[in-house]
């Protein structure tokens, strides 16, 4: 398998799980508004008050849809993987597609669902009650500072250890076949 299989299968699997990932997210919010309400900027989160249950209920929900779909596209793409190789794919090819995918869902969650959609466009479902045209709105750092927080930038480190965990489980199934 050549590396240019490696990267348009790597980056059609982080397209479905974009897209699969945005779905659940903006239906979580068309059901509950409030369903992510920690996730948005502090002076929002305390005009707006405490979460609601449904909010509670549908956060749930999101976050469970969200690890099925973490979990079964890169699943789906290393079977597909298994089947252009010649053998096992070992360790860094698996982290290559790990990483990728990865990177693409961070960097479409920044620039497509944070800025243009809750910066820019803000949609009724993302905005909650009682805190239309608060400028945090629009705060675009906010949203930086949170991938990209100091001293450490978590956020970003995940994008080399999810790529790490997909090169573990393929290295162990190469093992144990």
């Amino acid at each position: 398998m050549s590396w240019w299989q490696l990267v348009t299968v790597s980056l059609s699997c982080a397209l479905v799980l974009v897209v699969l990932f945005a779905a659940v997210i903006v239906g979580g919010l068309l059901v509950a508004r409030d369903a992510l309400v920690d996730d948005y900027p502090t002076a929002i989160r305390e005009r707006y008050g405490a979460q609601s249950a449904r909010g509670k209920r549908t956060a749930g929900v999101i976050g469970a849809l969200n690890a099925v779909v973490f979990i079964a596209v890169p699943v789906a793409g290393m079977v597909d993987l298994r089947g252009r190789a010649d053998g096992g794919l070992g360790f860094w090819r698996a982290f290559v597609f790990g990483a990728l995918i990865w990177l693409a869902l961070i960097v479409f969650d920044l620039v497509v669902l944070d800025w243009w959609l809750f910066c820019t466009v803000q949609p009724r479902f993302m905005v909650l009650p009682g805190t239309e045209g608060m400028a945090e709105y629009r705060d675009y750092a906010f949203h930086w500072r949170v991938l990209v927080p100091r001293p450490v930038p978590w956020p970003l480190l995940t994008v080399l250890g999810y790529g790490a965990v997909v090169g573990g489980v393929s290295v162990v199934v190469d093992v144990v076949r």
